[in-house]
């Protein structure tokens, strides 16, 4: 596909999952007195309601998702479907579609007045950035490992409710674990900025964008794809002559 497509279908993909993370953020963000007696409860509603529909929006109408692509992308240049350049460009336009679309969405919110006094996008966007690289770079793998795992079964489903069961249960577990989406972040973490968080754009590009992405590459490219393509696939596999 050409870059500038790819890039307006990755400002679509920015702009759904910044709308999942803006409903989590209203909701699950939204319940001190749970998170404080019951905070397992709240980390679940955290996860169930919110990224889950950003997901479903983005598969089902074809948007760009870079997070998705590390594997979708990923098992084509594998298997000799595409080039590595085309590969380059899908991942490079993808991103930084999602990156302008969560920063319009994030800007929009905060803009919207709907969030009121709520600390939560400040408190989020702080612990974000206040992690050493290596404990963010693996979250970010474990995270990329349960998205494409979601992915890679809506895939194999015919029906909306089939996607939507598929990528219901993995996108609501990570959220709930902690575990870093580099798109995601690319909302929460500006949106938390906007409203008053003590992190500068340095912080937020170095200490969690940087080593989440790397950790999302990683989880998607290898603990996905690589166990099934080299499974299913003809990954690592001698070319027959």
């Amino acid at each position: 596909a050409p870059w500038a497509k790819i890039f307006k279908l990755g400002i679509a993909a920015g702009c759904h999952i910044g709308f999942g993370s803006y409903l989590a953020i209203t909701v699950g963000g939204a319940c001190p007195q749970i998170a404080e007696a019951n905070p397992g409860l709240q980390k679940i509603i955290f996860g169930a309601f919110g990224l889950p529909f950003g997901l479903i929006m983005t598969l089902v109408t074809g948007a760009e998702l870079f997070t998705g692509n590390t594997a979708l992308v990923t098992a084509a240049k594998m298997e000799g479907k595409t080039s590595t350049s085309n590969l380059v460009k899908n991942w490079v336009a993808s991103y930084a579609g999602n990156f302008v679309g969560s920063l319009f969405l994030a800007y929009l919110a905060f803009k919207s007045g709907t969030l009121g006094a709520a600390p939560a996008s400040v408190a989020i966007a702080t612990a974000k950035c206040s992690l050493p690289f290596a404990t963010t770079f693996v979250r970010g793998i474990l995270c990329n490992w349960l998205v494409c795992m979601a992915v890679y079964m809506a895939s194999g489903c015919a029906s909306l409710a089939g996607k939507m069961v598929a990528v219901w249960f993995p996108i609501s577990a990570f959220v709930a674990l902690g575990l870093e989406h580099s798109v995601a972040n690319m909302f929460i973490i500006p949106l938390g900025i906007m409203r008053g968080a003590n992190v500068s754009a340095m912080d937020f590009l170095t200490k969690n964008l940087l080593p989440v992405t790397l950790g999302n590459i990683v989880g998607g490219a290898l603990c996905v794809m690589g166990l099934y393509g080299s499974a299913f696939g003809n990954w690592f596999k001698p070319k027959e002559e």
